[in-house]
Parts: C-alpha cells; structure tokens; sequence
C-alpha cells in the first residue's frame, strides 16, 4: 500500500479536510527519510507543533470555549450570534468556534506526528530522545483539549497513513484518554528545569507532571492524580505577591508557573504577540478593538461579588476602575501587559497553562474525594488562602466529603478565574447545568457537557456516522 508522509509545516489544511488534496498528482514526494536531514530541518518541525499551542489555547476562536457558558465569564456583545450562542447554549454542530478549535487541534497533532516519525540518523541520541519526549507532550495536551471538549474522538498517532486508512471512527474516551496518558508519561524524562536561556519555555518533567496530574483527575481517576501532585512537593511555591504570578518580568522563572505557552511582543500585529489583553481587557477606554474599548468578554458580576471582602484576590485580579472609566462588571486584570498596555494583539503576556496554585488545589480534590482523614487536604487548601489573606479551613470545622469538594471548586474560582479551565472544573464536579441555571440564569440539558463534533469533520470523515447524543 502506497503511504503518504504528511509534512506539518509545510501543509495548512488539518486531517479532517485532507482528503481532496490526497486525490492530487504529487510533483514531488517528501517522506521521513528525505525530509529531514539536519539537526536544524529537526528543531523547525519541532517549533511547528510547539506553535500549534497558541492557536488551541489563546486562538481568537478557541479562548473563549472554556469560559464561555459559564457562570464566571460573560461575553459583551450578544449581538454577534456566535458569542451569544455559546453563552446561552444555543449553537449546533456547525458553530464556526468549534470547528476551528477542532481544527486547530488536529493539526497541532499532525505536526506532532510528523516529528514523531522522523528517523533518528540526523541527530544524536540524546537529542533524538528529547526531541520526541516533547512532541509526545504536546500531543497529549491536544488529544486532551479535544477529548474534554467533545469525549471520544478518532486517534491518529502516525504522521505517515494509508489513504484508505484516513476515515477512522472516534476512539472512545478511556481509549482517548489513556493516549494522552501514555504521551504524557513518556515526556516525564525531560528535565525538569532548562539551563539554557534559549530552551526556556520547554517542556519540562514538571510540566508532564502538572499535567498528568490534570489529566487524571479530569478522567476521575483520583489516586493517580494524587501521585502525580505529590511529585511536585518541594518544587515549586506560590508567589507572595499575586501580581508578581502575571507579571511578564517574571516569564519562564519557574517559582509558581509551572508551564506557560510562549508569546513575546514583536512590534506588529499578528505576529508572536498575544491578544489576551485585548480580549479580556478594560472597556469604554478608547483602545484599539470594538465594544468602546479592548474587552469583549469579561468576568460575571457573579464571579466578582462571590470573593470574600478581605481576599486580596479580588484587588489583585480585577480592574474596577481603569483610566478614569468605571468597569461594571470589573475587567480581570490577569492578562494587563504592564509593559506595551494597549497594542493591538501584540501583548508581551504568556499564557499560564498550570501553576502550582493549581496543582495545590488539585491536590486538596483528589485527597477528599479518597476520603483520606489526614490534614493534608486543609494544608493544601490553606496555603492558596494564606495568600489570599483568608483563615484557615480546619478539621474542627466537621465539613463532609461533600461540602469540602463544593469549597475547593470555589477557591478554584477564586484563584484561578479566567484561566480557561472552568468549564472543566464545573463539568468534572457535575455542576455545570446547575451552576448556568443558578447563577447565569441560562437552562442547559445534561448533553450540554459535550460539545458536537463538528458538522465539518463529520461531513469530512464518513467513519463517524453519529454525533454526541442531543445533537
């Protein structure tokens, strides 16, 4: 059977939409062996699948599919049916979001895949090894993205396939999600610190730990993401100050980010700069996108109003006021670049994908739903609060297994608001259709915690012949 390599960098068009170019005459033909010849040719196709991390994770489309429709993001513009539609759960299959955000995805992995396939014969052993222990990384963190947003999806893990073997069927979740687990453990011989200022902003052991740990406790499996939250004792620690968590001095430091999608100021829109601070920025303040200002989307009233009046949180985190101009709701101040303020998508700001904030809460998740009696929980849990300027939670308070749980997802709203994972958060703890009804106002059905596979991929794969129920 005559098999085509798939070159990532060289190819625009994502596995769901490939099958009319296969019908092409090729002029030439690129395979494993002669498309990479040097250390250099390696290190290119490596960058690719590293970028695709910008597109899936701050991409103008797929920011908002991890806080919109929840009770702690609200989008300004209703007007415009594709936020309106995520908000009030109104979107079908064909909902142009998804479909990018699916898109983007798989072509993150089919640039992982193509590193993945080279031969080893150009570089040493070493870098042979690190080189793939990342890709296998960044893989994981797609397949994850896709498997949480849309449950079981087809799995493509070679970059070289038969053109008759394009049309797969979706894998199921334990199968999607025991992939990720398989790439993500076999990244965990990095280092867990790069020296070289150059290699900041790698994968690292820790970063593969951080988010196994993530990975299984979206899964449900406790006792493994205790394990992998343990490994990160002593490694890490919360900043004192919170601004200092965002601040862009402190990119790559590695004191509390554990890993941070790279993005840096490059003087022109649309080039390696962010847009976090445009989108989720201060309204009404003459900046340079639409709604009167930066801000498209924000914080709910809710999410504002929820912090306890002496949390520092709610100081740290929000702009009530910016510029003279009153913001009503307030504007999350996470993503403010301190150093180049308003350019336009051009925002010096990494994206935090996990912190040790995180992985603390976590950590506190997995212990009480374990039933463990020990006081590590509360420790955990605690040192997120001290912080905050809150008092301790305590034993003596006699809280059940279940207040105790519906306390931890709170202080993850609290700490870790606007970072893309609450969507996560509520559909893990089975509370998201009561969270939108009770605090956004918004009914949902129970299907609602999936989103459809796109109508595009579906109509581009013949082997998925149904979506997920209610769609």
């Amino acid at each position: 059977m005559k098999k085509l390599f798939i070159i990532p960098a060289l190819l625009g068009l994502a596995l769901t939409s490939c099958d009319s170019y296969l019908d092409l005459e090729p002029k030439s033909v690129l395979t494993p062996d002669n498309a990479y010849q040097t250390p250099s040719d390696w290190e290119k196709a490596l960058y690719g699948a590293y970028g695709s991390l910008q597109e899936v994770f701050v991409g103008k489309y797929t920011i908002t599919l991890g806080e919109f429709g929840t009770d702690e993001v609200i989008p300004f513009d209703m007007g415009w049916a594709a936020y309106s539609q995520l908000h009030y759960y109104t979107f079908s299959a064909g909902h142009e979001f998804l479909d990018n955000h699916y898109r983007v995805c798989y072509e993150g992995i089919k640039r992982c895949n193509g590193v993945l396939d080279m031969p080893a014969g150009a570089v040493s052993a070493e870098t042979y090894n690190s080189i793939i222990m990342q890709a296998r990384f960044l893989r994981g963190v797609y397949y994850f993205s896709l498997v949480k947003m849309y449950g079981g999806v087809p799995l493509w893990l070679k970059a070289s396939i038969d053109k008759d073997n394009i049309m797969i069927p979706r894998a199921t979740v334990d199968q999607v999600y025991e992939a990720i687990v398989d790439d993500l453990k076999a990244a965990l011989g990095l280092p867990d610190t790069w020296t070289a200022p150059q290699d900041k902003g790698r994968v690292t052991g820790s970063a593969a730990k951080a988010m196994l740990a993530r990975v299984y406790l979206q899964w449900g499996k406790h006792r493994e993401a205790l394990e992998y939250c343990n490994m990160l004792d002593g490694k890490f620690r919360l900043y004192d100050n919170l601004k200092d968590i965002f601040d862009p001095k402190n990119k790559n430091q590695e004191i509390e980010n554990i890993f941070e999608i790279q993005f840096k100021h490059s003087g022109a829109w649309g080039l390696e700069g962010s847009l976090q601070a445009n989108y989720w920025g201060p309204r009404g303040v003459g900046g340079p996108t639409a709604f009167g200002g930066w801000g498209g989307f924000g914080p709910t009233r809710y999410l504002y109003d929820s912090y306890d009046a002496k949390d520092k949180r709610r100081d740290a985190y929000f702009f009530t006021e910016f510029g003279g101009v009153v913001q009503d709701p307030p504007s999350t101040s996470k993503f403010f670049d301190s150093e180049y303020g308003n350019e336009i998508e051009d925002d010096n700001v990494n994206y935090i994908m996990i912190r040790y904030a995180d992985v603390l809460l976590m950590k506190a998740e997995a212990l009480n739903a374990m039933g463990d009696t020990s006081n590590d929980k509360y420790d955990a849990v605690n040192q997120i609060r001290r912080r905050a300027g809150l008092d301790d939670i305590t034993a003596s308070m006699n809280l059940s297994k279940e207040d105790f749980a519906g306390l931890v997802l709170e202080e993850r709203l609290h700490e870790l608001c606007c970072e893309h994972v609450r969507r996560d958060d509520l559909v893990r703890h089975g509370k998201l259709v009561e969270y939108m009804r009770d605090h956004a106002g918004v009914t949902l059905q129970p299907h609602h915690v999936l989103y459809p596979i796109p109508q595009a991929a579906m109509d581009a794969n013949e082997a998925i012949s149904e979506n997920n129920p209610g769609y």
